[in-house]
């Protein structure tokens, strides 16, 4: 089952930049900009400072989505829901 969350995750971020932002993450994931910063202040997501902004390399980001504690968050986002609902149809 990990093993196809891991790939769901894969062609979920499919079309998106090696290099993300905090919006970028925002939008993909559908948390707010201070839970994506929170995710980066904890270390749950690398991130690197550029010109007073964060970058983060995708697959930072698909690590942390293809871990637990992301698809087993208390508080989901509409997008997680929407997400958790389609992968559990492919089944």
């Amino acid at each position: 089952m990990e093993s196809k969350w891991n790939d769901f995750c894969e062609s979920w971020l499919a079309a998106e930049p090696d290099c993300l932002t905090v919006l970028d993450i925002k939008r993909i994931t559908g948390y707010c900009k201070s839970s994506v910063q929170g995710w980066i202040d904890r270390g749950l997501i690398t991130a690197y400072q550029t010109n007073r902004s964060n970058k983060i390399p995708k697959s930072s980001l698909l690590e942390f989505m293809a871990s637990d504690y992301f698809r087993n968050m208390h508080v989901k986002s509409k997008k997680l829901k929407e997400k958790l609902n389609e992968f559990e149809r492919m089944d």
